[in-house]
């Protein structure tokens, strides 16, 4: 029989119990102690933690073994760590992060991570075992960090808690050597996680006593993830995914995936699988088949070629939290953490953090007895429950405007359409994938924003600029086929940037503001040599890219990338025509073509490779002419005419194919030549 606390308040030298040492148990340590100091409060904080020590044999190591964690340190995280001042040693930090992907079935999103934000990826634990002896990981840094603070460690398993004569939590625990002992608390927080059962309850002695203590309370509701871990050497990462993660909303009808992640670490590749494949996965052997469905998906292919032969070093099915606890707190006791809920797919140490907080902040100021914590602590899982009810809405509405062509097709042109035209503090749209993505905001205020005005009026501008687009590409005859449909947009911010640089490279000056101008930008993973070899095809008969119904191109004399080539556009129909001479080769990797006075003044058409940071190669094209006006009223509406039958935003089109074209054979050649 539950004895009613009889103190409301924490006394100097309470002690309080942490049953866990993950993030959660870690911050609320922190939390708890630096707060009660400032209140110029004593209390003797004991986090008790299963898991064995990094350094068997020194009973303070902090514990190392498996988190079932993609380990992601989102901005939102980092700022909390800055804010109380831990700094994250740099053999930790995995990865940093520049660029998050996500994945459309039309094409792809790149975001780039403000430069004010930090975002990186770490290992929690201490697996896998070839990270090398002693190697810490993230988790033995917070618990570092909490007992610097103040809190004691104690390696135990808490198995049961319950009442004492007094009315204090005891929290039954055994020792690593199989010894049984007890600890008697002025407060008791649980931040055990989910996954000592896969978010299985039904034979959890701990669950079970914290039901007896408050039987309205109810555990969360979890769901299977599957996570594996590939060693595929740092060589492989830089080239295919430097500074990057990706997240992917859709599978096959095959493989239904829901929602993927995909981390760098160093050298090796862990990846983060939610979909209804995950949740049917029942036998030991499924983790070979969903790690080579996966890997199998086009999407996949793209952005890890010929990665399947890549050793695969851990794996397993964890669960996570996609409800909170109900009532997750009863008298001198509370649960944190996943255990009392988490945000959904992902930031999960964020929500530990933010349990944490709430309930440090409770104890301290408000009391420990359960209308205390009603009133305090239960602000955190009220958030959690509104927080994952948006964003089951939010995931949802990404999964169909992904998964489904044609509106993937419009929210990229929506998306692109904002980066080419509006300044960086104006894009809606973008600004809602960012936040949704990186974990930068609730979930109940990014769905908010996904129907706000701005968002409502870029998603319209996509769909009328799609319908375009799809229409000349029919004209055209242009076809995808099973090509790959890749971002080439510059962004309206680094159009000069990439113009100075241009004319830099060709050592002349280009008009400032030419009646016409257009930039397109696409990285390509293979040789400089390769990339020149598929723009020697221009204006050939067989060529995949620029072959246009109704308009011919035509390489017509001279050698192809050398001064005094001459490639010719004519539309036959009505017999105008305009030719370009390759005028200069800057090194080995610049061609300027010039148009004749025919149809423009001072056209120009510049091709440019350039290194990437990661070891591949970028493709620069830009265009820019003056339109010719006529001296004549009859002139003046002659030539207007002229330039109705190729409107700009044609070249959009024309360009966008083409780029995308060459980067799909340069990177087929270059795959086969791996494969061989």
């Amino acid at each position: 029989m539950k004895e009613k606390s009889k103190a409301a308040h924490l006394s100097n030298d309470d002690c309080i119990a942490i049953a866990g040492g993950g993030p959660a148990g870690a911050f609320f340590a922190c939390h708890l102690l630096r707060e009660s100091r400032r209140l110029n409060r004593r209390l003797d904080v004991v986090i008790v933690e299963k898991r064995s020590p990094t350094h068997p044999g020194n009973g303070d190591d902090p514990p190392g073994g498996c988190t079932f964690c993609a380990g992601g340190i989102s901005p939102r995280l980092h700022q909390v760590l800055e804010q109380y001042g831990f700094v994250v040693p740099e053999e930790i930090i995995q990865g940093r992060i520049d660029y998050i992907w996500m994945h459309g079935h039309w094409k792809n999103f790149r975001l780039r991570v403000p430069r004010d934000m930090r975002m990186y990826s770490v290992f929690r634990g201490s697996l896998p075992t070839g990270r090398g002896a002693g190697t810490p990981g993230f988790d033995e840094f917070l618990l570092g960090q909490a007992a610097k603070a103040g809190a004691r460690i104690l390696h135990a398993e808490v198995q049961s808690i319950a009442y004492s004569a007094s009315g204090r939590p005891r929290l039954t625990m055994k020792k690593p050597s199989g010894e049984r002992t007890s600890l008697d608390a002025g407060f008791a927080a649980i931040a055990t996680g989910i996954n000592g059962n896969c978010g299985r309850y039904g034979n959890d002695a701990l669950i079970a006593a914290v039901r007896r203590l408050n039987p309205d309370f109810a555990p969360s509701r979890s769901r299977r993830v599957f996570f594996f871990v590939m060693d595929v050497g740092e060589d492989y990462l830089k080239r295919n995914m430097h500074r990057e993660i990706h997240f992917i909303e859709y599978g096959s009808k095959r493989f239904a995936l829901e929602h993927a992640v995909l981390f760098p670490k160093g050298r090796y590749l862990s990846a983060a699988l939610i979909g209804k494949s995950i949740d049917r996965a029942v036998l030991p052997r499924d983790n070979g088949r969903i790690i080579q469905e996966f890997l199998n998906l086009d999407q996949i292919s793209r952005i890890l070629p010929d990665i399947q032969a890549a050793p695969v070093v851990c794996a397993c099915f964890p669960g996570t939290a996609v409800t909170p606890a109900r009532s997750p707190f009863g008298d001198r006791f509370a649960l944190i953490g996943d255990a009392a809920g988490a945000r959904l797919n992902g930031d999960g140490m964020f929500s530990a953090h933010a349990t944490a907080f709430r309930l440090a902040q409770t104890i301290l100021h408000d009391g420990i007895d359960r209308q205390a914590l009603a009133k305090g602590y239960n602000q955190a899982v009220r958030w959690l429950a509104a927080d994952n009810r948006c964003g089951r809405m939010v995931f949802r509405a990404s999964r169909v405007a992904f998964s489904r062509p044609w509106l993937s097709r419009v929210t990229y042109q929506s998306f692109a359409t904002e980066f080419k035209q509006r300044d960086e503090q104006r894009r809606p749209l973008t600004a809602v994938l960012w936040q949704a993505a990186s974990g930068t905001a609730d979930y109940c205020q990014v769905l908010r924003k996904m129907f706000s005005y701005g968002v409502f009026r870029s998603i319209l501008s996509g769909v009328l600029i799609t319908l375009r687009n799809a229409a000349f590409e029919t004209l055209f005859g242009l076809k995808w086929g099973t090509s790959g449909r890749y971002p080439t947009i510059v962004l309206k911010e680094q159009r000069r940037a990439v113009k100075l640089l241009l004319a830099s490279t060709l050592e002349m000056e280009l008009d400032e503001f030419p009646d016409f101008e257009c930039m397109y930008m696409i990285k390509i993973r293979g040789p400089e040599k390769e990339i020149m070899a598929e723009l020697a095809k221009f204006g050939h008969p067989q060529a995949r890219f620029l072959n246009l119904r109704f308009v011919s191109v035509r390489h017509i004399r001279g050698e192809p990338n050398q001064a005094g080539s001459v490639i010719r556009y004519r539309i036959p129909l009505i017999g105008l025509g305009t030719e370009m001479r390759l005028t200069r080769r800057v090194g080995s990797g610049t061609l300027l073509y010039q148009l004749n006075e025919q149809l423009s003044h001072r056209g120009k058409l510049v091709f440019n490779v350039a290194p990437t940071r990661d070891g591949n190669n970028r493709l620069t094209i830009y265009a820019a002419f003056d339109y010719i006006r006529g001296r004549t009223l009859a002139g003046r509406t002659l030539w207007r005419c002229a330039r109705m039958l190729f409107p700009e935003f044609v070249h959009d089109v024309v360009w966008n194919h083409a780029l995308c074209t060459i980067k799909e054979n340069v990177e087929r050649r270059e795959y086969a030549k791996l494969t061989q």
